[in-house]
């Protein structure tokens, strides 16, 4: 199995799982776009450690299919910008919730230092190679004492055999460690909460089972498979478990982590949050173009190939910044 398993799994699955939803209802989309990565058991005690409230504007780095962002829309009324590299996941975002999407990594993040009240990151620290990286720039957006919550895959011990592919587990010590140097300051960790109601499994395996009904042949869903699989020994085993943390962003003063005009992002209602989110992104272009899009991104032959992120709009089209050319996710 090689690399491919992740876009499988983060990609292909997303776009089948989309597919899915809409031919079986509404009322699937939130726990099938949550599936392997949260419950309601989980979401709820992120979402009343980090204290959220309607109207704040919450950032998901690394959102899937943006289950848990828009869990939280309809629970605590915040305004979720999901942020997402993978573009069927993205487009699913748009389709199934109608949620502003940024197709981009967590360590290049198109935002303003101390532009959004909470930041979530579900699932995805293991994914990743440079935790510190994507956890400093999750620190760079957010106000000095803004919270972060975190569903974390850890490992019992530093060597897990055998790993899914492209999964790299901390320990509970090494991730205390990289929130300590990222400039977080951890709250409060538990072992995630209970299962997650019958109801809720039974429209994740509703789904699952009409993905796998039209695509189980195909080599995506046999890789993604193959993945899960692999999760659930271990898991079972005991190598790793699941973990809901809590950690605030330390203060430091440093005038770089400030806005440069004192401005903070507004949380306005109705359409024009997403129009606030496409300024948001051509102000960062202008202001920090470095962080933001102006960092060109790499084709297959070597060249460059436009902007390092995308912003897809509510009708699922690629809004990318000022005199560029994006790709269409």
């Amino acid at each position: 199995m090689t690399a491919s398993a992740m876009a499988a799994e983060f990609d292909d699955v997303a776009r089948w799982t989309a597919d899915a939803v809409e031919r079986l209802g509404e009322r699937y989309a939130i726990p099938a776009a949550c599936r392997g990565s949260a419950n309601p058991s989980a979401l709820a005690w992120l979402a009343e450690a980090c204290e959220l409230r309607p109207g704040s504007v919450l950032l998901d780095v690394g959102a899937g299919l943006g289950g848990p962002a828009a869990w939280a829309a309809g629970r605590f009324g915040v305004r979720p910008i999901l942020l997402e590299p993978m573009p069927a996941a993205c487009s699913a975002g748009v389709r199934l919730f109608g949620l502003p999407v940024i197709m981009a990594d967590g360590d290049r993040i198109p935002l303003r230092a101390g532009s959004v009240d909470a930041a979530w990151c579900l699932g995805v620290l293991d994914t990743v190679h440079d935790k510190g990286a994507v956890l400093s720039e999750i620190r760079r957006v957010l106000p000095p004492g803004a919270p972060l919550g975190l569903l974390a895959v850890v490992a019992r011990d530093p060597q897990v055999r055998p790993a899914p592919e492209g999964n790299l587990f901390p320990t509970s010590p090494q991730l205390t460690k990289l929130l300590d140097g990222a400039g977080f300051d951890l709250v409060e960790q538990v072992d995630q909460p209970a299962d997650a109601p019958l109801s809720w499994t039974r429209r994740v395996e509703r789904v699952a089972a009409a993905v796998a009904a039209r695509h189980r042949a195909d080599r995506a869903h046999v890789l993604a498979a193959h993945q899960s699989e692999s999760f659930t020994r271990l898991f079972a085993s005991g190598q790793i478990s699941m973990q809901l943390i809590h950690a605030t962003r330390r203060p430091t003063g440093r005038a770089s982590e400030q806005f440069p005009d004192g401005a903070q992002i507004s949380t306005p209602t109705g359409d024009g949050f997403e129009a606030e989110v496409e300024a948001e992104l051509s102000l960062a272009e202008s202001s920090d173009p470095q962080r933001a899009a102006a960092l060109p991104v790499p084709d297959g032959d070597g060249a460059t190939a436009g902007p390092a992120f995308e912003y897809v709009s509510l009708h699922g089209r690629a809004v990318p910044p000022r005199g560029t050319a994006g790709r269409t996710p």
